[in-house]
């Protein structure tokens, strides 16, 4: 069974390369450092850093459902 499902795996190089983009936005290190911005009392950079980590949970959840094994062995 388990030979079967690796010749039809396919590389998933792109997923972790979105991870890698996702990483890259979550760490705020693009951000100004005299940056004195705010929305709703939170400086704009971390509200940026929550959309991304939404972003990445978002997307590791379509991830684990799309492509999880439907087949019973």
């Amino acid at each position: 069974m388990t030979q079967r499902r690796h010749e039809n795996a396919r590389p998933r190089w792109w997923i972790a390369a979105v991870y890698l983009v996702l990483l890259a936005l979550v760490i705020p290190w693009y951000w100004p450092a005299g940056d004195d911005r705010h929305i709703f009392g939170l400086p704009l950079w971390v509200l940026m850093t929550l959309g991304a980590i939404f972003a990445t949970s978002v997307f590791t959840a379509w991830v684990f459902l799309s492509f999880s094994d439907d087949e019973a062995d």
